[in-house]
């Protein structure tokens, strides 16, 4: 009787938390990420749990928010903590997040730079089958133990002594992308505001610190589609891209401005293809007539555009160490 009664006013605290002003946005399925470091104050014990759940599995997980985190504390850290429930999220959630000014790698960065150590590309989905992806590349089996002592033993065979060397820097604004569609958008299949994802199609780095890892994840929207009309007008697909994810899983706000314009151009050359006010270059083989078929509109995977940054970013990158 007294577990269920303790049980239920741990249930109304989080109840209370999760009705504060200021809701900040959750983890992304694709993305991996975890809010930005601005975004942890207004973000309640639940939205928190949720967020770091979508982070490790892609989903969130069902059932009362203790057990719940005692479930995320035993697959992190191997136990499960004594601390007073409130400071155990927060401590998982700031451990899992990391923090762009510190001087030492996150998880989720570490993660993608031992991805990227390995592949020089980095994927997506959710940390926990990462992690497993790269222990079978390794040693054709799925390790055994915390996430956190794995993904220890994967740094100290991708970097010497296991050290991670990061860097607090700036992305400036403006900084120009290049971007990959990972699905096919077609004018006769796709509606506005479905989703849109894409890739980062090279590394980008500030001086020495690679930023955005070749192969991180970006999203955007289809802000509007436009069938063939009169006059022999083809079909158009607009395009709005919002941003991408940075190494240590910070959210970059991008568009096509004019400075993308102009390097999709520069690049496209008689390869491109003019699609709702942007430059696409088709996959390698592929000339600028394979984006249209009949008066429809197709932009095939492995497509390539230019986005730029929206503003100043700071981001958690890794000092190039070699291979």
């Amino acid at each position: 009787m007294k577990r269920r009664l303790l049980t239920l006013l741990l249930t109304l605290v989080f109840c209370v938390t999760s009705v504060a002003p200021g809701f900040a946005m959750n983890a992304d399925d694709l993305g991996g990420a975890v809010p930005a470091a601005s975004a942890v104050t207004q973000m309640s014990a639940t939205d928190k749990i949720s967020a770091m759940e979508k982070m490790l599995y892609g989903t969130e997980q069902a059932g009362a928010l203790v057990g719940r985190m005692d479930s995320l504390e035993d697959d992190v850290y191997g136990t499960v903590t004594s601390d007073a429930i409130l400071d155990r999220i927060d401590n998982l959630y700031d451990y899992l997040k990391g923090s762009p000014a510190s001087n030492e790698a996150g998880f989720l960065t570490k993660l993608n730079a031992i991805e990227w150590q390995f592949n020089e590309s980095m994927s997506g989905g959710p940390a926990k089958t990462r992690i497993e992806a790269v222990e079978m590349m390794l040693n054709g089996k799925i390790d055994e133990g915390s996430l956190s002592s794995r993904l220890e033993a994967l740094a100290n065979i991708a970097f010497t002594d296991g050290v991670i060397s990061v860097e607090s820097v700036t992305l400036p604004k403006d900084s120009v992308i290049k971007v990959e569609f990972t699905e096919e958008l077609s004018s006769r299949e796709d509606k506005a505001g479905e989703p849109v994802h894409f890739k980062i199609a090279d590394n980008v780095y500030v001086n020495d610190v690679l930023v955005l890892p070749k192969g991180a994840l970006g999203e955007g929207t289809i802000k509007k589609v436009v069938q063939p009309r009169s006059f022999g007008r083809d079909a158009r697909i607009d395009v709005d891209f919002t941003h991408v994810y940075a190494l240590d899983g910070t959210k970059v706000p991008v568009y096509i401005g004019d400075l993308a314009k102009q390097e999709a151009k520069t690049a496209a050359g008689a390869a491109g293809a003019a699609i709702g006010g942007m430059i696409v270059l088709g996959p390698i083989g592929a000339l600028g007539g394979a984006f249209v078929t009949g008066k429809a509109v197709v932009i095939p995977v492995g497509s390539t555009t230019y986005v730029q940054t929206m503003e100043d970013t700071t981001i958690q990158g890794m000092v190039y160490q070699g291979k």
